[in-house]
C-alpha cells in the first residue's frame, strides 16, 4: 500500500470558484486516495489493523474500503490510532479510529467523504443529490493507485467483483495506463494477460483471444460496437485514445449475451473517465525516441448549482515519427463530459470526442524470400513512398440518463453515435521475393475513401427483490446497434507494377505522385443493422451459492452491394440482402463462495456470427451460408484477498465453434473481393482449449503486480490442424511496481516482460500478372506456397519515477531493454510482416493538482 506521504494534495473549493478561476490555487489539503470514488457507506468489511499512526490507519482504511477521503495533515500530525479489528460498516471502522481524536467524518448527500475537527460541520458540501451510479461503468479506478478493480461491469452491465463474475476478465486500470504510459486501446491489450495483438495494416490491429478475433467493443457497457479492424469491414478506421477513459475490461470467451454477433474471443469494454465533484488539474508532457512528442491536459471538477453540475475536459496532441522509415503521425484529440444531477434521483450525462488523423508512410509491412525465410531487412525499412499518407477523423457524441426508482431498482438509457471517415493514398509492395532471380515485390498503390457512422442506443432496467428469503438481482434491457458505411477505391495507380528493390528502396522509387481520385470500386451500401433483447437474473440460493441465468433474443441484418466501374458503367459484382432470422443465445453461471476470500465458479456462454461474405452454391450463389455457432465452458476459482487489494483467478476453458464457411468443392471458386464469394458450406469445426492464470494487485506494502498466463491448444476438427498458428501456445506477460520504503519513498522502480512461445503461418500466396491480377490456369489461380516459423520471444521493459514534490513527478519508461529483433506480426512470403519496436525510451513529466 502506497505510504501517507505518497498521495497528492487536494484543493478545498467552492464549484463558483473552480467555474471562475480554474487552476489558480487556494489553500492544499492531503486527500487519502485509495479505493474508488463511490462507495456505499454500509459497505461491511473484515479489518485486522494494529495500532498506530492515525495517518496511517485512514490511509489502510480507505484503501480496504474503496473510499475517498480527503483532510488537512495538520488535523492529523501526532495523533494515534486504536487496533480495529473485526467486521465493521465503513462510517463504524473510521468512527472507531477517530474515537477521542477530536476528528469526526460525514458523508455528504452526493457521496463524499470528509473529515472535520469535531464541531466543526461548516465545510460540508450540501450538494443535495445521491451518488447514482452509471450501467455498464463499474467503479473508477483514477486516483485508486490500484493495478485492480473493486468492481467492474464486462459481462454483467451491473457492476460486480471479479470474484463474482463466472468468466475470465482482465483490466487496465488508470494506474497501470499512467505506469506503462499507454497511449490508446492497442498499448492496453498488448500488454492485457491472454489477447494477442497484431497488424492488419501499419496503423491498425487486431485483437486474439484464445485463436479467436475480439470484433467488438462496448463504451460504459452500452450497446456493442464494431471494431471494424478484420478484413473486410470498411466500418472503422480508428484508434481509441485512453486520454478519454478511465480503465478498461477485457471479458474473454464467448460474449453473445451482450456483445451481439460476433467471434468467442471476447468483448470490450471501455469505461469514460467521468467529472469529479472536487476540482483536479492533471497535466503531462512526454518526449521520446523517432521524436514522439505528446501533451495530455485533463480538468474536472463541479461548474454550478452547488455541485450538481460537474464537468471535464480532456485534450491530447501526438506528434511523432516511427522507427520505420518515411512514416509519422499528428494525432490531436479532445474530450468532453457533462454532468448533470438534475432530479434529486436523476443524472443526465452529456458528451463527445474528436480525433483527427494525419499520418505519413502507410505501407503493408515487409515481404520475405518466396519459401518463406527471413530477408534480415533493417527493422527501420518501409517500402512506400514519401506521398503515401491518410488524413482522417473520428466524432462520437453520447448521452446517458440514470434514474434510480428506489434504492433498489434503476433504469438507464444511453445514445452514442460516431462517425469515421478519411482518404488514403497508400504506395505498398506484394510479391515475394526469388532467391534465385531476385524478383518479385512490386509495387502497387490506390486512393481510397472511407466512411462509417455507427449509432447505439441501449435501455435497461436493474433492481433487486426478495424471493426465497433473500434479495435477488434482475436485470432486463434491450440494445440496438445500426452502421452504415461507404468504401470506394481506385485502380491501381500510375507507376504501378514496377519492381521493388527490397534491399536499396530508394533505388526504385515510385516514378511521380499519383493524383488519379476516379472511383473504380465502390461498396454502398455497406450497412449493418443488430439488435436484441436481453435479460439476466442473479439468484442467491444460499449464503455461498450464487445463480446466475440468462439469455439474448437477436436479430441481424446486413445489405451490401459492390459495384465496379466497366467500360464506363458501373456493374453489379455483389448484391447480400442479408436477414437473419431471430436467434436465441443463452447464458448461466454459477458461483460457490469457499471462504470470505475464495470462490468456484462455472459457466456456459455462446456466440453466433452470421458469414455474409460468404454464398452457398450453385453459382452465382444462392444464399449466404447459415451463420456460425459457438459456445464457450469454463470453471475455475477466484480470489478476492487482504479486503479486495488482490485479485487471482485460476482457470480452464473448452471452445467450440461450428459452421465456418469452406470452399465447396463442387463448384469452381468464385472470389468477390470484400463481398459475395462463391461457393462454400458451413461444415468447418473449430477447437480451442486451455487455462488462464491471472494476479493483479498490491501484493504487499507498495508492491503491485499485474501478471498472467495463458495456455492455449487450438486445431480444426476436419484434420487436427492447427485453427489459429499466430496464436502462441503459451503466453506470459508481467508488470511490477514496487516504491521504496523510508527515505527513498519518493521513487518508485519497475519492470516487466512479455514472453511467448514459437508461432508460424503458412498457406500459399496467388501469382500475379502484369497488371496486378491472378494468374489462372484452366479456370484455378495459380498460388505458391508459403510457411515460416517464428522462435519464442521475451520482451523486457522498466520503468522508475520519482516525486520532485507534491504536485510534479517525472518518470523514465525503457521500452524492449534488450533491443529484441523479433516480428510483432509475421504474415505471408508476399506481404504483411511488422517488426516490433526496437529499444526505445519515453521520459514523462505529470503535474497534478487539487
Amino acid at each position: 500500500m502506497s505510504s501517507p506521504s505518497s498521495h497528492p494534495h487536494a484543493l478545498r473549493r467552492s464549484a463558483l470558484a473552480i467555474a471562475l478561476r480554474g487552476i489558480l490555487g487556494s489553500a492544499a489539503c492531503l486527500p487519502v486516495m485509495a479505493g474508488m470514488a463511490f462507495a456505499e457507506q454500509t459497505q461491511t468489511r473484515h479489518y485486522d489493523l494494529p495500532a498506530g499512526a492515525l495517518e496511517d490507519s485512514l490511509n489502510t482504511i480507505a484503501q480496504l474500503a474503496g473510499i475517498t477521503l480527503p483532510f488537512d495533515p495538520a488535523l492529523v500530525q501526532g495523533k494515534r490510532a486504536p487496533a480495529l479489528k473485526g467486521s465493521f460498516a465503513i462510517k463504524d471502522g473510521l468512527d472507531a479510529l477517530l474515537a477521542g481524536s477530536g476528528l469526526m467524518v460525514l458523508v455528504s448527500p452526493n457521496g463524499n467523504w470528509m473529515m472535520y475537527p469535531t464541531g466543526d460541520q461548516g465545510g460540508a458540501l450540501e450538494v443535495g443529490a445521491t451518488v447514482i451510479e452509471g450501467q455498464g461503468m463499474g467503479q473508477m479506478t483514477e486516483n485508486s493507485g490500484s493495478y485492480t478493480p473493486t468492481r467492474i461491469s464486462a459481462g454483467s452491465k451491473t457492476p460486480v467483483s471479479l470474484r463474482q463474475t463466472p468468466q475470465t476478465v482482465s483490466v487496465i486500470t488508470q494506474q497501470v495506463v499512467e505506469d506503462q504510459k499507454l497511449v490508446d486501446l492497442t498499448d492496453a491489450l498488448k500488454i492485457t494477460p491472454g489477447i494477442t495483438v497484431k497488424n492488419t495494416n501499419e496503423r491498425i490491429y487486431e485483437y486474439t483471444s484464445r485463436g479467436f478475433v475480439i470484433e467488438n467493443i462496448q463504451i460504459d457497457g452500452a450497446a456493442p460496437m464494431s471494431l471494424g479492424t478484420t478484413a473486410g469491414s470498411f466500418y472503422s478506421s480508428k484508434e481509441y485514445n485512453l486520454a478519454e477513459f478511465d480503465h478498461v475490461e477485457v471479458l474473454r470467451g464467448s460474449s453473445g449475451l451482450f456483445g451481439g454477433t460476433g467471434d468467442p474471443g471476447g468483448i470490450i469494454n471501455l469505461v469514460r473517465k467521468r467529472p469529479l465533484d472536487t476540482y483536479q488539474l492533471k497535466v503531462e508532457a512526454s518526449a521520446g525516441s523517432w521524436d514522439n512528442y505528446r501533451t495530455q491536459l485533463d480538468v474536472t471538477g463541479p461548474l454550478a448549482f452547488d455541485g450538481k453540475l460537474r464537468g471535464r475536459l480532456v485534450t491530447a496532441y501526438n506528434d511523432r515519427q516511427y522507427f520505420i522509415d518515411g512514416r509519422s503521425s499528428s494525432l490531436p484529440s479532445v474530450y468532453g463530459i457533462l454532468e448533470a444531477d438534475i432530479l434529486p434521483q436523476t443524472r443526465l450525462t452529456v458528451g463527445g470526442r474528436y480525433d483527427r488523423i494525419s499520418q505519413n508512410g502507410a505501407s503493408a509491412g515487409l515481404p520475405r524470400y518466396s519459401t518463406g525465410e527471413d530477408l534480415k531487412l533493417s527493422r527501420s525499412t518501409n517500402l512506400t513512398d514519401s506521398w503515401a499518407y491518410q488524413d482522417g477523423r473520428s466524432q462520437e457524441l453520447f448521452a446517458k440518463i440514470d434514474h434510480e426508482f428506489s434504492d433498489a431498482w434503476k433504469v438507464n438509457l444511453t445514445y452514442t453515435r460516431t462517425q469515421d471517415a478519411g482518404l488514403q493514398k497508400r504506395a505498398f509492395n506484394v510479391g515475394g521475393l526469388n532467391p534465385i532471380t531476385g524478383e518479385g515485390p512490386t509495387r502497387f498503390g490506390s486512393v481510397a475513401r472511407y466512411r462509417s457512422d455507427q449509432q447505439l442506443l441501449d435501455l435497461n432496467l436493474s433492481g433487486k427483490f426478495d424471493m426465497l428469503g433473500r434479495e435477488q438481482e434482475l436485470l432486463l434491457g434491450a440494445d440496438y446497434q445500426r452502421i452504415t458505411s461507404r468504401w470506394r477505391g481506385t485502380s491501381q495507380l500510375a507507376g504501378a507494377f514496377g519492381a521493388i528493390d527490397v534491399f536499396d528502396p530508394e533505388s526504385t522509387p515510385w516514378p511521380n505522385p499519383p493524383t488519379d481520385k476516379h472511383w473504380i470500386r465502390d461498396y454502398s451500401p455497406n450497412d449493418q443493422t443488430q439488435y436484441g433483447l436481453y435479460s439476466t437474473l442473479r439468484l442467491h440460493l444460499a449464503d455461498p451459492l450464487h445463480l446466475i441465468v440468462g439469455a439474448r433474443a437477436h436479430r441481424y441484418k446486413f445489405n451490401q452491394e459492390y459495384r465496379e466501374l466497366d467500360g464506363g458503367s458501373w456493374v453489379t459484382q455483389s448484391n447480400i440482402p442479408l436477414r437473419e432470422p431471430t436467434k436465441v443465445v443463452p447464458y448461466g453461471g454459477v458461483v460457490y463462495d469457499l471462504s470470505d476470500d475464495w470462490s468456484a465458479f462455472a459457466s456456459y456462454s455462446e456466440i453466433y456470427k452470421p458469414q455474409q461474405d460468404k454464398l452457398a452454391g450453385p453459382p452465382p450463389g444462392s444464399s449466404v451460408v447459415e451463420a456460425m455457432t459457438g459456445k464457450t465452458y469454463e470453471t475455475g476459482i477466484k480470489g478476492e484477498l487482504w479486503g479486495g487489494a488482490v485479485n487471482t483467478s485460476i482457470s480452464l476453458y473448452y471452445t467450440q465453434r461450428e459452421n465456418e464457411a469452406l470452399e465447396d468443392p463442387s463448384y469452381p471458386f468464385e472470389a468477390a473481393l470484400f463481398s459475395g464469394s462463391c461457393c462454400y458450406l458451413a461444415q468447418g469445426k473449430v477447437v480451442s482449449k486451455g487455462v488462464d492464470l491471472e494476479l493483479s494487485g498490491e501484493i504487499l506494502p507498495d508492491w503491485s503486480v499485474l501478471a498472467g498466463y495463458t495456455y492455449n491448444h487450438n486445431q480444426r476438427r476436419d484434420d487436427d490442424s492447427p485453427f489459429n498458428s499466430v496464436t502462441p501456445k503459451h503466453l506470459f506477460k508481467l508488470f511490477s511496481t514496487y516504491r521504496l520504503p523510508g527515505v527513498l519513498d519518493d521513487l518508485k522502480v519497475g519492470g516487466g516482460v512479455t514472453l511467448q512461445s514459437a508461432n508460424y503461418v503458412s498457406g500459399r500466396v496467388p501469382v500475379l500478372d502484369g497488371v496486378g491480377k491472378p494468374v489462372v490456369v484452366n479456370g484455378e489461380q495459380v498460388s505458391v506456397p508459403y510457411q515460416y516459423s517464428q522462435a519464442g520471444y521475451a520482451v523486457w521493459n522498466a520503468l522508475a519515477e520519482y516525486r520532485l514534490d507534491e504536485h510534479w513527478t517525472v518518470a523514465y519508461n525503457l521500452n524492449n531493454a534488450f533491443d529484441k529483433r523479433y516480428y510483432n506480426t509475421v504474415g505471408s512470403s508476399a506481404v504483411g510482416n511488422y517488426y516490433g519496436e526496437p529499444r526505445n525510451h519515453m521520459l514523462t513529466l505529470r503535474g497534478t493538482f487539487w
